[in-house]
């Protein structure tokens, strides 16, 4: 009897073994299917998606799907899926707005800086639009993980240089925006201690007094981060001729706040990142 007990023992032993290896053997990382792969075809341009997902660990598509344009996360209460759409790419135009993109968005900001702060998805796209009012469209729109850009297709070659400038503008723009819903923004702390955010007063006259370039921004919610903000879309979108007559002009910041937040941002940005803002104002679109 003890010898039976003994041998069921053991059997019932091997099965507890068996069902581990199993169990270990389905967890493989070789037996999980990889999301996106690269290239995604054989055009002269793939290499270069292939290479930019190296380098920054980002997934430059041409080839996606609803999902992966409108997809949150179960606790987000983002209905982006829901309010806007996209088409995929016209493949024959990705390398040529590629080219476009690197060298008026891309080439502006240092490796470690895209490392950090790229989305894990840039999908191609075009007819990028509103599904509540379809003839709206934009230049660029972001997620919770991935920044989509429109026009890779023939409307790219009727776009005319101020359109492109803007488009470009735009980029920059919503690149510190989702930075920022990200948690990433780097404000530097000087930049913070300039304007007096809890101060009341402030009009759509004297705001400028106050060191805000936007009267709207010394309204809402989140003033701090939303005043840098509004820093970074004048910098990376007037060139310094064009700030030095208008916002930075003696008359106009008579207090000198709007210089020395200017001065704090461009030199902050240059000394840790080695990315010079202004640089980004001031070019033309390539």
């Amino acid at each position: 009897m003890k010898t039976l007990k003994h041998l069921s023992f053991l059997f019932a032993l091997c099965l507890v073994f068996i069902g581990c290896n199993k169990e270990e053997a389905a967890l493989a990382p070789s037996d999980i299917e990889v999301q996106y792969k690269l290239p995604q075809g054989n055009h002269d341009y793939d290499p270069a998606l292939v290479e930019l997902n190296k380098k920054y660990g980002s997934f430059f598509l041409y080839k996606f799907s609803a999902i992966d344009f409108g997809a949150t996360p179960v606790y987000s209460s983002s209905n982006f899926g829901s309010n806007y759409a996209v088409d995929i790419a016209d493949e024959a135009y990705v390398g040529k707005v590629l080219s476009f993109v690197q060298k008026n968005w891309l080439n502006y900001y240092s490796d470690g800086f895209l490392k950090t702060n790229l989305p894990f998805k840039v999908l191609l796209g075009q007819n990028l639009r509103s599904k509540i009012t379809p003839t709206t469209t934009y230049t660029v729109l972001s997620s919770y993980n991935q920044i989509t850009l429109n026009n890779f297709s023939a409307s790219f070659d009727s776009m005319t240089d101020a359109q492109k400038k803007t488009y470009v503008n735009n980029l920059h723009v919503e690149f510190f925006n989702f930075i920022n819903s990200r948690g990433k923004l780097d404000i530097p702390a000087d930049f913070l201690t300039v304007t007096n955010y809890t101060q009341t007063g402030v009009t759509a006259i004297n705001f400028y007094t106050y060191g805000y370039v936007s009267y709207v921004v010394s309204l809402q919610d989140n003033r701090p981060t939303r005043d840098f903000l509004s820093y970074i879309a004048l910098i990376t979108s007037k060139t310094k001729t064009e700030l030095d007559a208008t916002i930075l002009k003696p008359s106009n910041d008579t207090a000198g706040l709007i210089k020395k937040k200017y001065d704090i941002i461009i030199n902050y940005y240059k000394t840790k990142y080695n990315i010079d803002l202004q640089a980004i104002g001031n070019a033309g679109v390539i």
